[in-house]
C-alpha cells in the first residue's frame, strides 16, 4: 500500500507543480510578489498590494490618499505636516476605501488624515464586479486568503496575461519599485502622452456622446460611513472631486454627475475641481480625458492645503462646497455648461 501511494505521489506531484508553478512564477497581477512588485505590462492588483504593504508597515505613514487612478498624479510627499501614502488604483470606489480604512484601524494603524477623491467613475462602478476581477479584487479583510489566492492559481490567468507580458517593454527598475512603496503615485512630472483632443466635427459645445452611467447610492452611503468613522476616530477627512478634461466633464454632466455632486454636499463638505476653466479646457494639462498631469496634482494640493478655503475661487477650481453654498455652486456650474 505504501508503494502504491508513493507511485501516486510520483504521478500527481509533478502534475500539481505543472499547474501551480506557472501562476506562482509568472504571477501577472503580482499578488504572490507583493513585497517586490514587478512591471510586467499587466496592471498589478494595487488595492491588495498596497493594503497589505500598509499592514506590514503600520507606523510608516499617518495619512492616506484614496481614489481611482485619477489621483495617480498626486505627489503626496509634497503635503506638509503629514506622512502620506497614495493608495491610488484603477476604478477605486468609496465602498472599498471604507473597508480599507476599517482594516487599517482594526490592525492598529494610526491615521491622522484621509484625503478621498471622487469622480464620475467611482460613483458609478458596482464594486461587486471587483470580486471576480483579478486586477481589482479587494484585500480579504475577513481573512479568506485561501479563496483570494485560489483565483490567482488558475492556469487561465497566466494564459490570458502572457501575450501582454511578452509584448511589454516596460522597464522594471529599482527606482520605480521604491517609488511604488514609498509614495504610491505613478504619474511623474516628466510623464506625457502627447494627448491632443480633437472635437468631433459638428459637436459644438455640446458633447455628442453619452456616458451610460448609473449613479449608485452605495457611493454616497459609503462616504457617509467614512465621514462617521473619521469623526469617531479623530481623523481629518478631506474630500475633493476630480478635474476631468472639459469634454469628459461635459459628458459626465450630461449623464447626471452634477446631481451626484449636489447630493454629496449633504454627506460631507468637499473641494470641487470638476468644472470648466482655462485649466480643464487645455489638453496640455492631461494625459487623456480623465487623467491630469502631476503639475495639476500640485495645483490641487495647493488649493486644498495652502489656500483659504473660505475664499471664492474665480475659476471655480477647488471651490469649497458645503450644504450652505451648494445651491450657488451648482447654479454656477450649470451656467458654465449652459444648463438652466
Amino acid at each position: 500500500m505504501r508503494k502504491f501511494f508513493f507511485k501516486l505521489a510520483l504521478l500527481f506531484v509533478p502534475l500539481a507543480l505543472a499547474f501551480i508553478l506557472p501562476p506562482l512564477l509568472v504571477d501577472p497581477f503580482n499578488v504572490f510578489h507583493r513585497r517586490a512588485v514587478r512591471r510586467n505590462g499587466v496592471e498589478p492588483n494595487e488595492n491588495f498590494i498596497k493594503t497589505a504593504y500598509i499592514l506590514d508597515n503600520k507606523d510608516k505613514f499617518d495619512s492616506f490618499v484614496f481614489g481611482s487612478s485619477r489621483v495617480g498624479a498626486l505627489h503626496v510627499e509634497n503635503i506638509e505636516g503629514y506622512r502620506a501614502y497614495n493608495m491610488t488604483y484603477s476604478f477605486g470606489i468609496p465602498q472599498e476605501h471604507l473597508e480599507n480604512i476599517r482594516t487599517f484601524l482594526k490592525a492598529g494603524v494610526h491615521i491622522k488624515m484621509i484625503l478621498i477623491n471622487i469622480d464620475e467613475v467611482c460613483c458609478a462602478v458596482d464594486g461587486k464586479s471587483h470580486l471576480s476581477d483579478p486586477m481589482h479584487r479587494p484585500y480579504p479583510a475577513d481573512g479568506s486568503f485561501f479563496s483570494f489566492y485560489s483565483m490567482y492559481l488558475k492556469p487561465e490567468i497566466v494564459f490570458q496575461a502572457l501575450p501582454v507580458i511578452l509584448r511589454s517593454k516596460l522597464t522594471d527598475g529599482e527606482a520605480w519599485r521604491r517609488n511604488f512603496y514609498e509614495t504610491g503615485w505613478w504619474i511623474g512630472y516628466d510623464m506625457d502622452t502627447g494627448f491632443s483632443f480633437e472635437e468631433p466635427a459638428g459637436a459644438g459645445d455640446e458633447p455628442s456622446g453619452v456616458l451610460q452611467y448609473y449613479f449608485y447610492p452605495a457611493a454616497l452611503e459609503a462616504l457617509e460611513e467614512i465621514a462617521a468613522l473619521c469623526a469617531e476616530n479623530g481623523i481629518e477627512l478631506i474630500v475633493f472631486s476630480s478635474p476631468m478634461f472639459a469634454y469628459q466633464y461635459r459628458l459626465s454632466a450630461k449623464a447626471g454627475y452634477l446631481d451626484f455632486l449636489e447630493r454629496l454636499a449633504g454627506v460631507t463638505p468637499y473641494y470641487n475641481f470638476s468644472c470648466l476653466n482655462a485649466i480643464t479646457e487645455d489638453d496640455a494639462n492631461y494625459l487623456d480625458p480623465s487623467h491630469y498631469k502631476a503639475r495639476i496634482g500640485d495645483m490641487i494640493l495647493d488649493r486644498i492645503f495652502r489656500e483659504d478655503k473660505s475664499e471664492h475661487k474665480a475659476d471655480m477650481f477647488g471651490e469649497y462646497v458645503t450644504q450652505e453654498n451648494v445651491g450657488q455652486v451648482m447654479a454656477a456650474l450649470k451656467a458654465q455648461l449652459g444648463q438652466p
